[in-house]
């Protein structure tokens, strides 16, 4: 795969001088040319693999689709096929680093995706720290049985190889792999499924490249000749949600971490109020606002890691039972989270909850009381206002 010359060079060069959250090019959305079988930019194929058996694997296992999963912005996808090669299957294979096609034997440990830190088109810097990925895939199988599988290996300052180093601790961070049996039964039709994993930190090394690899079969030399995997738009989630909240020392009954608003009946307005976020890398900041002699309503911000992702808490702790009085405090900006979402937001307010959309059509009505959380597979990717009487927010469906 080659790289776009001298921008790119110095996109990658910051790269490895600051944090970096997401893949470059996670919906396949830009390629290293106009055929249907180039590669995608900043991944990898047989076409640019090394080894003693490179040469004779590098006919095309992939190829460039135009269109994509419901509701995605872009216009392409990757599809990756199994290939029978001089009777040997070879599984379709996509990745970040560079393959070593070192044997014809699919099982042998002379063959690996690897991290070539010395070649920039082979290596993705990356040292953010992400709590699980998500990605959209339509798999096709000739066996019920079996499993594709997407990897992702956060490691170290090394060469990391795929599967050969995933046993050796002090050679990753963490890492998230998804196997999944196939998603429809027709090899003429696609059915796209969200899959989400968590990352699992059980290695020991620094955060300092990310090797994706994506393959048609998780046992190499699997499956059927002619099995395909399509995937588009892998995203790495960062949470900012909490795991508990305090009040004089209590823990606030009943927490759940989508529950975004507490009303609390004190003794003492001046009660300590704290948080402790889901992961620990996470910012909780706290405010406390007196309203009047009887209440004080207290807002805890959560940033997650990646600086982008944030949710709102609020405890209104009074005196005596809320009343009428407390509805000034209520915000100007309906309360939405996750914001730019996917699949469903999360919405705290109180009344007729109205979606609209940018041409001012009324998409959803709906009355809610609380936080109430709502699909929005039925809408078309585009910016949406949302209304509940006063109260009003904007919100991007991705």
């Amino acid at each position: 795969m080659k790289r776009i010359v001298f921008a790119a060079a110095l996109l990658i060069a910051g790269a490895c001088c600051m944090a970096q959250y997401q893949l470059p090019n996670p919906g396949f959305e830009q390629w290293d040319g106009t055929s249907s079988t180039a590669e995608p930019t900043h991944w990898n194929s047989f076409a640019s693999s090394e080894g003693s058996f490179a040469s004779l694997a590098s006919a095309p296992h992939h190829y460039h689709r135009n269109g994509g999963r419901p509701g995605s912005q872009g216009s392409s996808y990757l599809t990756i096929y199994t290939k029978s090669i001089v009777g040997v299957k070879a599984n379709g294979n996509m990745t970040t680093g560079r393959i070593h096609a070192g044997s014809m034997s699919a099982s042998s440990s002379d063959n690996y995706n690897y991290t070539q830190r010395s070649n920039s088109a082979h290596c993705q810097p990356f040292t953010g720290t992400p709590d699980s990925m998500v990605v959209w895939v339509s798999f096709y199988a000739g066996s019920a049985s079996s499993q594709a599988q997407i990897g992702a290996y956060l490691h170290g300052d090394n060469d990391f190889r795929s599967p050969n180093d995933e046993g050796t601790q002090s050679k990753y961070c963490g890492r998230a792999v998804a196997r999944f049996t196939r998603t429809t039964s027709s090899a003429t039709s696609m059915q796209w499924q969200r899959v989400k994993v968590p990352f699992v930190y059980d290695g020991s090394s620094s955060a300092n490249y990310m090797l994706i690899n994506i393959t048609t079969n998780s046992t190499p030399g699997g499956g059927d000749a002619n099995d395909s995997l399509s995937i588009d738009d892998i995203e790495f989630i960062y949470s900012a949600w909490l795991s508990g909240i305090t009040v004089a020392g209590v823990p606030v009954e009943g927490f759940d971490k989508g529950t975004m608003e507490y009303y609390l009946s004190v003794d003492d307005l001046e009660a300590d109020v704290s948080a402790v976020a889901e992961v620990a890398d996470a910012e909780v900041s706290i405010a406390r606002e007196a309203v009047d002699d009887t209440t004080v309503v207290v807002t805890i911000d959560v940033v997650a890691e990646d600086n982008t992702t944030t949710r709102q808490y609020r405890v209104i702790l009074t005196t005596g039972t809320p009343s009428v009085g407390i509805a000034p405090v209520m915000p100007a900006r309906l309360q939405v989270y996750p914001n730019p979402a996917t699949d469903a937001v999360t919405v705290c307010g109180d009344g007729l909850l109205k979606i609209i959309d940018q041409s001012g059509r009324e998409v959803l009505s709906r009355a809610i009381h609380g936080t109430v959380r709502l699909s929005l597979e039925m809408l078309p990717a585009g910016v949406y206002t949302l209304r509940c009487g006063s109260r009003t927010s904007r919100i991007v469906r991705r």
